[in-house]
């Protein structure tokens, strides 16, 4: 009796997984969002897409995408391979550039979008079955400001199906029957409201989010980011803007080559992209982060550290006496200083070295100048010169043995 009760249960536990196996493998809200690269929903699409009309041959569907995010790449499906519209075309031909040409005509704000093409044998949005998407990457922007980006994409016939009826690589759609007249056109047209991602006084965005801040205005205003990775304190007007404010701490391989390495130092980085003037009453207080964890191998003393800021010509200034550590002063622990613009920091457990060496200049030449002080015009080559002064002498000794002979 108790095998029998294992067998069931087993037995049990198997159709109970293959039907979490069946459900992933037909989402039924494939459709209603966008993915990322490793098949999940993205959250620089984070909203349902919005459909309308009807995708199919000789028809126009529409797309809205609100909101996308900046310099995020993203996939808009478009079903199974072996989707067949009502039209009788499959996905598979409809993406074969063979059958098809697939064209993308940019719009209002084309410029925030690079490029719309098509993948196709991806198994994105947890189905398993080889899907058609649209791969769309957005070019960055630092605006407060959502942007519309529109425009028309198509796929239009070569030729006649029946065309490739001989053919050794001919259509799966219809098996050679009539389905699609050369010129004939699936278009689709898309919207997508571009925007960086709002946020306000007391929020935590993460670090590497694509933000803007709008104040509280006529009140004390904060921001912290990341993990305590850095934090902003100012006072605002009646009168307070938006800003941009994204924090990257990525590496930047050039300053390690050029005066970490140099040293052996450990470097963390701050990069407020677009180093924006804060929207304060006064300056504002920027505090740096402790940027190790204490149970890393390697803790530097924080009171012992080096902070730098890098100008616009690509340099380090040394800016450590501009900042003062304290671990419950501020917002966070960490460096702090009084500002009123963001910039680019970096910390040091090494002191730098950051002097510029200066061009070398050579000394100009000694020039003799006759005792009149005098410069002496250039008319003509050394040569000619030369020639004239010949002449002249000629012509004095000459005069002089004239004279010679009057007086003798």
């Amino acid at each position: 009796m108790k095998k029998i009760l294992a067998l069931v249960l087993a037995l049990a536990t198997v159709l109970s997984l293959s039907a979490v196996a069946f459900a992933a493998t037909n989402p039924a809200d494939f459709f209603d969002y966008a993915y990322d690269s490793d098949g999940e929903k993205t959250s620089d699409v984070p909203n349902p897409l919005s459909w309308t009309g009807t995708f199919d041959l000789k028809s126009t569907a529409s797309i809205t995408l609100d909101p996308a995010i900046p310099a995020s790449t993203f996939y808009i499906p478009l079903g199974s391979m072996t989707r067949t519209f009502a039209s009788g075309v499959e996905i598979e031909d409809l993406v074969n550039s063979d059958y098809f040409k697939f064209d993308v005509d940019k719009k209002d704000n084309g410029k925030l979008v690079s490029k719309i093409s098509v993948d196709s044998d991806k198994t994105l949005g947890g189905t398993f079955e080889r899907s058609a998407f649209l791969k769309v990457t957005l070019n960055d922007t630092m605006d407060t400001d959502e942007n519309k980006t529109s425009g028309t994409i198509t796929f239009k016939a070569k030729n006649d199906n029946t065309y490739y009826a001989n053919k050794n690589d001919k259509p799966l759609s219809g098996t050679g029957s009539p389905i699609w007249e050369k010129d004939d056109k699936f278009t689709l047209k898309y919207t997508l409201w571009v925007s960086n991602v709002k946020v306000g006084n007391d929020d935590n965005p993460d670090v590497g989010d694509r933000i803007y801040m709008d104040p509280d205005k006529n009140d004390t205003n904060t921001l912290v980011w990341g993990d305590d990775r850095a934090a902003l304190k100012f006072e605002a007007d009646d009168d307070a803007r938006k800003f941009y404010c994204r924090l990257s701490t990525s590496n930047m391989s050039d300053i390690y080559a050029e005066y970490g390495d140099p040293v052996d130092a450990d470097l963390w980085f701050y990069n407020f992209t677009g180093n924006k003037t804060i929207p304060a009453t006064s300056k504002a207080t920027l505090t740096l982060g402790i940027p190790w964890d204490d149970d890393d191998d390697y803790t530097p003393d924080p009171e012992n550290c080096f902070i730098y800021e890098l100008d616009a010509d690509g340099y380090l200034n040394d800016v450590t006496s501009k900042f003062t550590y304290s671990e419950d002063d501020e917002e966070i622990p960490g460096w702090s200083m009084r500002t009123r613009q963001l910039g680019t920091y970096i910390v040091s457990d090494t002191e730098l070295d950051v002097t510029v060496d200066e061009p070398e200049t050579s000394e100009p030449a000694d020039v003799e100048t006759p005792n009149s002080g005098k410069d002496i015009p250039n008319t003509g080559s050394s040569d000619m010169v030369n020639v004239a002064i010949v002449a002249a002498v000629v012509s004095l000794a000459a005069a002089g043995a004239v004279a010679f002979r009057k007086v003798k």
